[in-house]
């Protein structure tokens, strides 16, 4: 029987187990590639979308903490998980579609949105890239521009004399480009022309060596081989 493999973030230990407990089975071909895209489907995507509400690694540590504000990373990512079968090899491959994310106007592959976050990135922003971007007219102020202009000393004519707007006021009153021209010219730094962009690895794509011998056995028992396995009892575990 050729060596099964399974594209995705199975490490050294867990492929070895996948590879001793179809050994050890001598389950026909079918069933084997049936073994694969139940792994992957019911088990790995499964858990990597726990991953993702958990906001933690596969391993069970928490991801690194936005910069700003608290709500939940990577929410809708998950739910692109498909799983291809690639029968020819033995194998299945993980892999993230749709979503119709844009960098401008140009679309962006969620694949690429998915290696980003997974494996973390440093990407340049260039000031060029958004000449031709419409502006955003349209939007109110956030609460940190409304804030950084109260910092540089934003004032408007209140009852006859010159006062600090609340916050409140710039939200509700000020669109976000507005808000961003006096900020550019209140605050009278050089444009810049380029900038680095550091986003940390948050990891959603994977499962434990703990967790992959439970799936392993569920998965095993599903199909009807193995229904004696238990999962403390997988080799290669650690």
């Amino acid at each position: 029987m050729p060596a099964p493999v399974i594209n995705g973030e199975l490490n050294k230990t867990q492929l070895r187990a996948l590879k001793d407990a179809l050994r050890g089975a001598e389950m026909p071909k079918a069933k084997r590639q049936r073994l694969l895209w139940r792994i992957a489907k019911l088990g790995i995507i499964a858990a990597s979308k726990r991953n993702a509400r958990n906001q933690r690694t596969p391993d069970g540590a928490p991801w690194p903490a936005r910069k700003r504000g608290k709500r939940k990373m990577l929410r809708q990512l998950p739910k692109l998980l498909h799983v291809r079968e690639l029968p020819q090899i033995e194998a299945v491959r993980i892999y993230l579609q749709g979503g119709h994310y844009k960098n401008g106007n140009t679309p962006v592959a969620a694949g690429l949105i998915g290696a980003v976050h997974q494996g973390g990135a440093n990407i340049t922003g260039r000031a060029d890239s958004y000449k031709n971007q419409p502006r955003q007219e349209g939007k109110l102020a956030t609460n940190r521009q409304a804030r950084k202009l109260r910092q540089l000393g934003y004032q408007v004519m209140w009852q006859g004399r010159r006062v600090k707007p609340a916050m409140a006021w710039i939200t509700k009153e000020m669109s976000m480009a507005q808000a961003g021209m006096l900020i550019k010219k209140l605050s009278k730094a050089p444009k810049k022309r380029t900038w680095t962009i550091d986003i940390p690895a948050r990891v959603f794509l994977g499962v434990s060596d703990a967790e992959f011998n439970q799936i392993l056995a569920r998965q095993l028992q599903a199909i009807g081989f193995g229904w004696e396995v238990k999962a403390q009892d997988i080799k290669g575990k650690i």
